[in-house]
């Protein structure tokens, strides 16, 4: 019982106690209330005691009194200079430049509304300030930010620079340097906002502007620049590989040619910036592919000679391996040995390997027999005409046609110049026959023609004379036959060609004599008859028309009283060759060959002193 008693004795205690520190919290609170009641009662229309602005207090006063006193006697205490500072440069302004206005109505309208208005929280901070004496009011202010940016990019201007990354250049064979420069500019929206928090304290005696800086990847280009001055004191050498057979070529390039080709490039190996060399890449391809030519080899068949008494194949010419210049493949190497620091890169290249070994047999060739012969008559040839027609022919001595290939006499024939061993003679060229260089190469164009198609092979192409030309219808003994009209082949290397095909599974043999003594050329086709034979008939020249009449042309350079004879008068023509081709007595295909000859007039050059003839303008 004496327990619970005092149990309950204590808790009544408890009780009254909190009872009373309520009271007195509540009497407090009200003798407070009551109090800040008097004083705004007392302080009606003025400020409450206690409010400062800058040091100035300004209780007791009405809003107006307190406006005229800012205006008076606060504002114009307030500094107007504005320093601003990036690193040890300063930069002079003052508030007005920068917009800068201090509202004192505002100021005024706050001091008066400080104890009276605003939440719970702010009401209760006010009245711990004013009883203290000492509720200091922030500084408001009017920001005219156009003239504040303007002001502060001026500044700017003062401050801005672009990043520059250092530079390295070639004059000629020199390398020099410029160093970079560290980018600078002013962040003029975070520079504002900083400005202005500082006047709203009143602490912007000096203030850091806000400049963001971008740094180079590199300042000192110098280092570099020495490196590339010792790789162009050496020699660079492009190497033609002795590969296939072919012997190694070196190409230097000095300092000279080699600079302007280079260029600088920014490299980034493992966070560490470095500029490094490389060849410009257009350069290094344009130089190879004038190299090019010089250095690639035109892949050749091995050329044989058919012994008749043996009916085997003996080599005549080895066979060489082609090889063609990669050019990107050899810009690759080249740069990666140019990174690497070597002043030697081998160039890359294409083999083309003959399709016929050197040590072929004939019967692994299927040439095991002479499938056909023609030959031709040039009577009456010059000697420029003979040459030529030597020349071309040695082209072809032994040469090989693979299975299915068609043959083109313009690719086999090559060059045709005067360095190739060719001379002048006669050629017919836009409607005139003219001294040309290759003149009588036609002769052993027809000849080739004749050969392949009594042999029954396939013609893709082939182009007449533009009248007929009184070799290419010669026999043998001088003779002249007609029928051969029609049968001739002109070529104009390279827009006018003449091609075959090989349409039989064994590999062909061609073999091409110019007898001078005799005025013939004889072509022989070497390989395995298939059983093919030819049947042909021409009609012979039709539609022909006369010769138009001869001209005659002023030569200065003749002697007195010559006259030349320069072009001679031919029938123009119309004829039609039928050829059919048999395979084991079975049809295997028919062709025809269309030729048109036009009327052509003979041309004679008169000399000086010479009068009688109706001479032509040109």
């Amino acid at each position: 019982m004496s327990s619970s008693h005092n149990s309950t004795t204590k808790n009544s205690l408890l009780l009254l106690t909190l009872r009373a520190i309520g009271y007195g919290i509540f009497f407090f609170i009200l003798c407070i209330g009551i109090f800040f009641i008097i004083v705004n009662i007392w302080f009606a229309g003025r400020i409450l005691p206690g409010v400062h602005f800058m040091d100035e207090p300004l209780g007791g006063m009405t809003t107006q009194q307190a406006q005229q006193t800012i205006q008076a006697h606060i504002l114009p205490e307030i500094p107007q200079v504005i320093n601003l500072t990036y690193q040890d440069r300063i930069f002079q302004t003052n508030l007005l430049e920068m917009g800068v206005q201090l509202d004192a109505a505002r100021i005024a309208e706050q001091a008066f509304s400080t104890g009276r208005s605003g939440s719970f929280a702010v009401w209760s901070g006010d009245l711990v300030a004013l009883l203290s004496g000492n509720k200091t009011l922030p500084t408001v202010i009017y920001l005219d930010e156009n003239m504040a940016v303007n002001t502060l990019q001026e500044i700017a201007s003062q401050i801005d620079q672009p990043m520059i990354d250092a530079q390295i250049t070639f004059e000629g064979d020199e390398v020099h340097t410029s160093p970079g420069q560290i980018g600078r500019s002013v962040d003029v929206t975070a520079s504002l906002t900083q400005i202005e928090e500082a006047i709203r304290h009143d602490n912007y005696s000096s203030l850091a502007l806000v400049v963001l800086e971008e740094s180079p990847d590199i300042l000192d280009a110098e280092p570099f620049a020495q490196t590339i001055r010792d790789f162009l004191a050496v020699d660079f050498t492009l190497v033609v590989p002795s590969e296939a057979g072919h012997p190694s070529i070196q190409y230097n390039l000095d300092s000279s040619t080699l600079a302007p080709m280079l260029e600088l490039v920014k490299n980034n190996h493992d966070e560490q910036i470095s500029i490094d060399l490389q060849f410009k890449e257009h350069v290094i391809e344009n130089l190879l592919g004038d190299l090019s030519p010089s250095f690639s080899i035109q892949m050749e068949e091995p050329r044989f000679i058919f012994n008749d008494e043996s009916g085997e194949i003996e080599l005549f010419k080895n066979g060489i391996s082609g090889r063609t210049l990669n050019i990107s493949n050899s810009i690759l190497n080249i740069q990666q040995q140019l990174a690497a620091g070597s002043h030697q890169a081998e160039l890359v290249f294409t083999y083309q390997n003959p399709g016929v070994p050197d040590d072929a047999t004939g019967s692994q060739l299927g040439i095991t027999e002479l499938v056909q012969q023609q030959s031709t008559f040039f009577y009456g040839s010059s000697s420029a005409r003979v040459q030529n027609i030597q020349t071309a022919a040695n082209r072809f001595l032994g040469l090989l046609v693979a299975p299915g290939e068609v043959f083109s006499m313009a690719d086999a024939m090559g060059e045709i110049s005067l360095d190739s061993g060719f001379t002048e003679a006669l050629i017919i060229y836009n409607g005139k026959t003219i001294e040309g260089v290759g003149g009588g190469v036609c002769q052993v164009s027809t000849t080739l023609f004749r050969t392949a198609f009594f042999a029954g092979f396939p013609i893709n192409e082939r182009h007449p004379h533009a009248y007929r030309v009184s070799f290419y219808e010669k026999t043998a003994g001088n003779y002249r036959d007609s029928n051969l009209a029609g049968l001739d082949a002109t070529v104009y290397i390279p827009l006018v060609d003449l091609k075959f095909q090989n349409d039989t599974p064994y590999w062909l043999l061609m073999e091409a004599y110019v007898f001078p003594d005799s005025s013939q050329i004889m072509w022989k086709f070497y390989s395995t008859s298939d059983g093919r034979t030819v049947e042909w008939e021409t009609t012979g020249p039709y539609n022909t028309i006369e010769p138009p009449e001869p001209k005659y042309y002023r030569n200065s350079e003749l002697d007195e009283g010559e006259v030349k004879q320069v072009d001679w008068e031919a029938e123009g023509a119309d004829i039609r060759v039928e050829r059919r081709v048999s395979k084991n007595g079975t049809l295997h295909f028919q062709d025809q060959f269309l030729t048109h000859y036009e009327a052509w007039g003979a041309v004679f050059e008169v000399g000086p002193g010479v009068d009688g003839y109706p001479i032509s303008e040109e």
